[in-house]
């Protein structure tokens, strides 16, 4: 921690590192799955979300439409996803995974509770409460800054 820890700058430092490791976490353990490290809440997002659209897809994980695409263009390519047509609105596509896809979910799932149960490793379950609500407060205040201000 920098030697200001109550400076804001060290937190959002701190918020900044956890993400990297937690990448090179994820990364380190997918072996042959291919995908990667931010390909992984899109699995997810499928695995919960069958058939979801793209656009939709984008609005759940708060991403742009075009690094969603771009992310399930490469899924598709992986054979881990199909995108097909909508055929309400043949703009969009509705996403599932393939059967490929949900073999390859059995390990993500793996992945994702090692690095979560790595994460709040020596915490009571008082403090991962704590943590929650603190990190969702915390994601509230910023969403919640208009851009530019």
């Amino acid at each position: 921690m920098d030697e200001n820890e109550d400076c804001p700058i060290s937190r959002m430092r701190l918020i900044s590192m956890i993400n990297r490791d937690s990448h090179s976490f994820i990364k380190s353990r997918l072996g042959d799955i291919d995908i990667n490290s931010g390909q992984f809440p899109l699995m997810f997002l499928l695995f919960h979300h069958e058939g979801i659209n793209q656009g939709m897809a984008a609005s759940k994980l708060n991403l742009d439409k075009g690094t969603v695409a771009r992310g399930m263009m490469r899924l598709e390519d992986s054979g881990l996803i199909t995108r097909e047509k909508d055929e309400h609105d043949r703009r969009n596509y509705r996403l599932r995974l393939t059967p490929a896809g949900r073999l390859a979910m059995d390990r993500l799932n793996e992945i994702r509770t090692e690095l979560e149960s790595s994460l709040v490793k020596g915490m009571s379950d008082e403090d991962r409460r704590e943590l929650d609500r603190l990190l969702h407060l915390m994601h509230r205040n910023v969403s919640e800054v208009p851009d530019g201000q």
